[in-house]
């Protein structure tokens, strides 16, 4: 997101790597204090990379998408003189380089850390998460050009959303086994995945490789490289097909919507046509429960399966958190998927009645889907109910109006449109959001 905004790109990368580059150096120092056997480093090593090989997959379908159709630029190119798998294979390598820069930011530092303590082993995190951003970028296109030519571009991206969320829930769920698995429950299921001592196999190449030994690092590279060419060689003209494919798609049922009658008034008009944009909007159901994530801790505080030292209180501020994070994603999705502003100005309506109608919507669905958790939390303790609806409003207000100012960057509502957003709204959004969830614990505490 920094890239793409364009500006003052250096001095927040520049502060952000010294940032994560200092922590890194801490933590490392506290790893070499203590050392793991080898099978323990082989389980640590298999979950890194499996985590990082689903997270990295499904954003390189979404990335794959975007650069293949999203751009509306294939068509051109597939009628220049520049062969269909030279664009292929720039467009991956592009993808795979995008999609494991993240995770070299996390890895690379805290393996320049352990390399400070003595430890050079980690340095091989650099070339395999390289070579593992590349194989996943190569499977991530082949999949999508062959669900893109089957299926639809819609439905390819919906898996690649899909398959976000439930990893983004298997990880937190793990983060909370503790919570509701006994200790020795735990240590039989993490032992059930550690290998042996002595264990050799191919299951364990990519982990011993990630430990920095030789053969399996060589071996490793080799195979990204060859399924990266295979993939190459072999999708040029599907990945043509698939583009064409792409111009050609229509969502089911638009025949249908076009039937539609408007409804009485301007108000409720409007108020509908702001709610269909949000439901229209892709990945908007999987984006919204990946933040609702919130909503766990709070559901496991109200049925007394979490303890903590501060009670039922606490989820008041993480509520009033989600609300303000809720509410500048669903106005950022308005501002973004509006596809005919001047249409709706040239209705005989004011300018500000369809800026707070859009302002509604939003609130209105935010409220709607906080509104079970908010009633729990007033029916567990009613003294909450003044710090947790004023702080809900304010957050709310607040967010909304950073959200029509400021929306978030969030992926283009249809192909070919222009990306809105800017990092800044991310930025100050959050930074609302936790300034009064902030003051909503200090108020009830």
């Amino acid at each position: 997101m920094l890239v793409r905004s364009r500006r003052y790109v250096l001095g927040p990368v520049i502060v952000i790597g010294l940032l994560f580059q200092s922590v890194a150096l801490l933590l490392a120092g506290e790893i070499t204090r203590h050392r793991l056997p080898e099978p323990e480093m082989l389980l640590v090593a298999n979950i890194n990379l499996f985590f990082f090989f689903v997270l990295m997959f499904s954003r390189a379908m979404i990335a794959a998408i975007d650069v293949l159709y999203g751009r509306g630029d294939v068509d051109f190119l597939l009628a220049s003189p520049i062969p269909p798998g030279r664009v292929l294979a720039v467009r991956i390598i592009g993808v795979g380089a995008s999609v494991a820069a993240p995770w070299l930011l996390l890895g690379g530092v805290l393996a320049n850390g352990l390399a400070v303590y003595g430890q050079y082993w980690a340095l091989s995190v650099y070339p395999m998460l390289l070579a593992e951003g590349l194989l996943v970028a190569a499977l991530a296109f082949a999949l999508v050009v062959m669900l893109v030519g089957t299926t639809g571009p819609a439905a390819a991206r919906r898996a690649g959303h899909t398959l976000a969320l439930l990893m983004g829930v298997v990880i937190f769920a793990l983060g909370q086994a503790p919570r509701f698995m006994g200790p020795a429950l735990l240590t039989r299921f993490w032992q059930a995945f550690t290998p042996s001592p002595g264990a050799h196999g191919p299951a364990l190449i990519f982990a011993r490789a990630m430990l920095g030994q030789t053969m399996p690092l060589a071996l490793s590279l080799g195979l990204s490289l060859a399924i990266f060419g295979l993939v190459w060689v072999t999708l040029d003209r599907r990945f043509a097909n698939g583009s064409i494919s792409a111009a050609a798609y229509r969502p089911a049922g638009a025949t249908r919507r076009q039937g539609a009658s408007f409804r009485a008034g301007p108000v409720s008009a409007v108020f509908m046509k702001n709610l269909r944009l949000l439901t229209r909007f892709p990945g908007v159901v999987s984006q919204t429960v990946y933040r609702s994530l919130t909503l766990v801790p709070v559901a496991m505080i109200l049925a007394g399966r979490l303890r903590t030292s501060g009670g039922v209180e606490v989820a008041v501020p993480l509520l009033v958190f989600l609300s303000g994070q809720l509410g500048l994603f669903f106005i950022s999705v308005l501002v973004g998927a509006d596809d005919a502003p001047d249409l709706g100005a040239s209705a005989p309506v004011a300018r500000a009645f369809l800026r707070r109608a859009a302002l509604g919507a939003a609130a209105y669905a935010t409220l709607l889907l906080l509104a079970g958790p908010v009633l729990l939390v007033l029916w567990r303790a009613r003294s909450l109910a003044p710090v947790l609806l004023v702080c809900m409003a304010l957050v709310l207000a607040s967010n909304l109006a950073v959200g029509i100012r400021l929306p978030i960057p969030l992926v283009r509502a249809f192909f070919g449109k222009g990306q809105t957003g800017t990092v800044l709204g991310l930025v100050v959004g959050v930074a609302v959001s936790s300034a009064w969830a902030f003051a909503a614990w200090l108020l009830v505490d």
